[in-house]
């Protein structure tokens, strides 16, 4: 996926020599897909993995099923996403 950039550091856009900055944006969209709450996309309500909610809780056996079709509707394609028990997450 093409598209425009986001700066790490900021959340803004990411302005490089003055002009938007335009790039890779795969990684982009996986992290918001599974940071985001649902509904938090109004154009797509049911995408949002809330990723935050597992922090120092119980996982759902389900979650990187879930996590990984809502990628998959985001436009990115994953072949496999895994939650490890020091709140790493792992996507391939």
């Amino acid at each position: 996926m093409t598209g425009l950039l986001i700066d790490v550091q900021t959340g803004d856009l990411l302005i490089e020599d003055g002009t938007l900055a335009i790039g890779e944006t795969s990684q982009q969209v996986i992290e918001h897909a599974l940071v985001a709450a649902r509904g938090e996309f109004r154009e797509r309500p049911l995408i949002g993995a809330e990723a935050a909610k597992m922090q120092g809780g119980i996982t759902s056996r389900l979650w990187c099923a879930k996590a990984k079709q809502m990628c998959r509707a985001a436009g990115v394609e994953v072949s496999r996403i895994t939650y490890d028990d020091d709140n790493t997450i792992t996507v391939q």
